[in-house]
């Protein structure tokens, strides 16, 4: 598209390919309003720069799963913001997680009460495990809308003496995502978040008030965190690489993962696996 594109516009073919979207993208594009392109006298449609601009705003929108309805606002209404669409987006998408989550918490259960069942001897089963399996399943379809005073989702909450560094390892030795770190009016971190895709992770200073004693000042600790990876012999390799303390090498358990111990930046314990068969 160097030097403005060629001087009688672009053909639908010749923009679909230049832009990545299929000629039947850009036809529905037309049908909707949302990108218009102008009429050769044969009825051919033809796109100038003004409408490959709007298709480049359009592409961005789409980017972030915005819907059509709302990328039409956005580029026709004066009233239109993007904060607005951003909150509206975030919502939806936070409705979407949580009920894929609840379906994928059924799943799980299905499984698990499938499993007994499908060990069972032929002639020792007499179909009730079976009905209770069906039940499930059918559950799964019912309407996985979350209730307003049901919880939604759990924070682990860590307890640091020193935040900073606290984060800096977990962030450089066992590759957490960096979340925001806060500071006080001295300059003093007085709170951090790391991340993993499903959540964060927050990390909190020491407060006698609450009871809550940093792992390196009690010489022990009252949890641990467990972390799921994709490839844990290649996340234990990193970690090691990156000068963390291992507690025991992968290993296969018995209940069902393939999982490696690692020590926090003030002793803690942490565990990361990968479900066998992953």
């Amino acid at each position: 598209m160097a030097g403005g594109g060629p001087p009688d516009g672009w053909r639908v073919g010749e923009l679909a390919e230049l832009s990545g979207l299929t000629v039947r993208t850009l036809h529905h594009y037309d049908d909707v309003g949302l990108l218009r392109p102008e009429r050769t006298p044969a009825g051919h449609r033809i796109y100038r720069r003004e409408q490959v601009e709007r298709l480049y705003r359009i592409s961005v929108l789409r980017r972030f799963g915005t819907h059509l309805d709302e990328i039409a606002r956005a580029l026709d209404d004066p009233s239109w913001t993007l904060d607005d669409a951003l909150r509206g987006h975030l919502a939806a998408l936070e409705d979407q997680v949580l009920r894929t989550e609840r379906m994928l918490h059924r799943l799980s259960g299905v499984r698990a009460a499938q499993a007994p069942a499908a060990g069972a001897m032929a002639h020792e089963r007499d179909g009730g495990a079976d009905v209770d399996v069906c039940r499930r399943l059918l559950a799964v379809l019912e309407d996985t809308a979350v209730a307003r005073t049901e919880p939604l989702r759990r924070i682990a909450v860590l307890v640091y003496d020193d935040l900073e560094r606290a984060h800096e390892h977990l962030v450089r030795v066992f590759g957490l995502e960096p979340g925001p770190v806060r500071r006080d009016a001295h300059g003093a971190v007085v709170q951090a978040e790391v991340r993993t895709v499903d959540g964060l992770v927050m990390l909190h200073p020491v407060a006698p008030r609450w009871r809550l004693a940093s792992p390196a000042a009690l010489g022990a600790a009252t949890g641990m965190l467990v972390v799921t990876v994709q490839d844990v012999d290649a996340h234990h390799e990193g970690v090691v690489a990156r000068g963390g303390t291992i507690t025991f090498e992968p290993t296969d358990q018995p209940y069902g993962v393939r999982e490696y111990g690692a020590l926090g930046p003030e002793g803690e314990p942490w565990s990361f696996w990968t479900p066998l068969g992953s």
